[in-house]
């Protein structure tokens, strides 16, 4: 009962404690844009960016949703297949010594360099965005699984072998739920970075998105555009985040955490 109480206390100033931080922030991103000599061209106040998101709020849904959908679909592709080679990488000696030197070589190079190259091959569309999101999440993850893999305690696996189990038993009993936390946290990197890799790979040309409002919000001087357009992005992945640590809740049961 008394850790009950107190597992419920300290979640209500957890709560408390981040509505003040959050409290003190816009206050002094009040004070500054209000009462000092900053020109709102360079901060504009909370007020100018509430109308600015009342002023295009019928846009707004179509930008989000054409950003999410390349999101989306890039990270989906690019998690699964990271996830399945790494395994297959991790696990089997001959493929790992076909195929890790190829991940090695591929590894440093820098997703957002490779955004006019992957342009020139897929065209300014969406194909190529969403390639870029799973290139970028592919890279990731690949490494992520293959150094999961190598950490699994081999003791495990030899007691797995001796009462009897398969591979694929082994696979299904003990490599994957070892692993599974460390990719969850792989996933939520990966998550955060494909806001990015989509960002940039819209400033090089689209109609819609995040992007676009970042774009449009320079091209013509309106810097409150820009701050609602990094603002979404901003609101967009804390979501995404916090959808990912509700699923990683539910599925790793068995991991035992720190109370919070």
């Amino acid at each position: 009962m008394k850790k009950t109480k107190r597992l419920y206390n300290d979640k209500y100033i957890k709560r408390v404690q981040n509505v003040v931080g959050l409290i003190l922030v816009f206050g002094i991103w009040f004070v500054l844009s209000n009462y000092t000599d900053i020109p709102n061209l360079y901060l504009p106040s909370p007020q100018e960016i509430i109308a600015c998101f009342i002023k295009y709020s019928e846009d707004i849904p179509r930008h989000i949703i054409s950003s999410m959908y390349r999101i989306v679909i890039g990270f989906s592709i690019g998690s699964l297949l990271g996830i399945l080679m790494g395994l297959m990488i991790g696990w089997s000696k001959n493929v790992r010594n076909t195929l890790e030197p190829l991940v090695e070589f591929i590894r440093p190079m820098p997703p957002l360099a490779l955004i006019p190259l992957f342009i020139l091959w897929f065209g300014i569309g969406n194909k190529s965005k969403i390639i870029v999101i799973a290139f970028g999440a592919w890279v990731v993850l690949v490494v992520n699984t293959i150094e999961a893999v190598r950490n699994v305690d081999p003791l495990y696996i030899d007691a797995a072998k001796s009462l009897g189990a398969k591979t694929g038993d082994i696979l299904r009993t003990v490599l994957i739920p070892a692993i599974t936390p460390e990719i969850i946290a792989g996933i939520r990197v990966v998550a955060a970075n494909s806001f990015g890799m989509c960002v940039a790979a819209e400033f090089m040309g689209t109609e819609a998105g995040f992007g676009y409002m970042i774009i449009e919000g320079r091209r013509f001087i309106m810097t409150d555009l820009l701050l609602v357009g990094v603002l979404l992005i901003t609101i967009s992945s804390m979501l995404v985040n916090g959808l990912i640590k509700l699923i990683e809740r539910r599925i790793t049961k068995w991991v035992p955490r720190r109370e919070e």
